[in-house]
């Protein structure tokens, strides 16, 4: 963001690995940068697992102890779980509070979660419903929720939860990216943070190295990078 100077960010995502696929090399370079990174993570992922010997709370656990190792490679100051249910996520009004409290609470400038318009993906993948839900309601977390006093006022402002403005969100997961971050040098260390989800990264080798390198040379497309992580940017304030 060389555009915009910031100091803190919050980014709201569906599941344990979300984070780090969307934006892990952008979180690597911020942190490098001296800015401080929140993550907060919607959902328990227990539904992250087709072995049927795997059980619930076990698989509940795993991913939650595989997100905060790959904070620990990013360099995150700080990970919520806000625990709901995995697979089921709804634009509820129960969902943009817990968001509006976590914007309170933490006070970022920026805010970076999922494209809630992202439906299909270069006609190879349809996007995961909670990947969108979340964006719908961290957009409604945003404006008018963040910054407006009598949004579920009895939970947030009248227990100390002040409104807060922002200075900008940024989408990722897009197809329509106006904003990169050039991810080249820290491209590895991005393949590292996301394969210690070794629930959803099975020892791939090489074919993943190769496949994150490919999705990221795509994420590129339209900008002057080799490799990149695309977002659609909202300003709030003038740049």
């Amino acid at each position: 963001m060389r555009d915009l100077d910031f100091n803190k960010a919050l980014v709201f995502f569906a599941h344990p690995d979300d984070a780090e696929f969307m934006a892990g090399g952008s979180i690597i370079k911020w942190v490098a940068e001296g800015k401080q990174i929140v993550l907060c993570v919607v959902t328990n992922g227990a539904n992250g697992s087709n072995d049927p010997s795997m059980k619930r709370e076990a698989l509940i656990a795993s991913r939650e102890e595989e997100q905060r190792e790959a904070a620990k490679i990013t360099g995150v100051s700080d990970v919520v779980f806000l625990g709901y249910e995995d697979c089921m996520v709804e634009d509820s009004h129960e969902l943009r509070r817990d968001m509006i409290r976590e914007i309170r609470r933490h006070k970022p400038d920026v805010v970076i979660g999922p494209d809630p318009t992202m439906y299909f993906f270069a006609d190879q993948y349809i996007n995961h419903p909670d990947h969108r839900k979340v964006g719908e309601a961290l957009c409604a977390a945003v404006s008018p929720g963040a910054a407006t006093v009598p949004m579920y006022r009895d939970e947030l402002f009248d227990k100390g939860f002040e409104p807060h403005h922002l200075t900008a969100a940024f989408f990722g997961l897009t197809n329509s990216p106006n904003f990169w971050v050039d991810i080249e040098d820290v491209l590895e260390k991005k393949i590292q943070s996301v394969s210690v989800h070794h629930t959803q990264t099975p020892e791939f080798g090489d074919q993943f190295t190769e496949r994150m390198k490919m999705i990221a040379s795509f994420n590129a497309e339209g900008s002057d990078y080799k490799y990149a992580e695309a977002y659609r940017a909202m300003y709030f304030r003038e740049r």
